[in-house]
């Protein structure tokens, strides 16, 4: 499993901040910079990349889900203390 380094970016935002409901604009911003001139579809195919690449899923204790209208959030499952105050 090797992620390019936008791949590597996103993720590192998103495990910075677990739990937290990241929002499209804030997202986009952080990983490509100021005002990016990106296809719609650009985020939302680096999540299912870096979701199938580390195994973000309920089984492997963390789910990455998207919120309607608004982005993503990655969460560390109830009742597994891989982070601690993650849940």
């Amino acid at each position: 499993m090797t992620l390019t380094s936008t791949e590597f970016h996103l993720a590192f935002v998103l495990l910075s901040n677990l739990s937290w409901p990241l929002s499209r604009h804030y997202l986009l911003e952080a990983v490509w910079g100021r005002n990016p001139d990106l296809q719609t579809r650009t985020l939302d195919s680096h999540i299912s990349k870096i979701r199938t690449k580390l195994g973000l899923r309920p089984e492997r204790e963390y789910r990455l889900t998207p919120i309607c209208s608004h982005g993503y959030r990655l969460k560390a499952m109830l009742g597994h203390a891989a982070i601690p105050g993650a849940l």
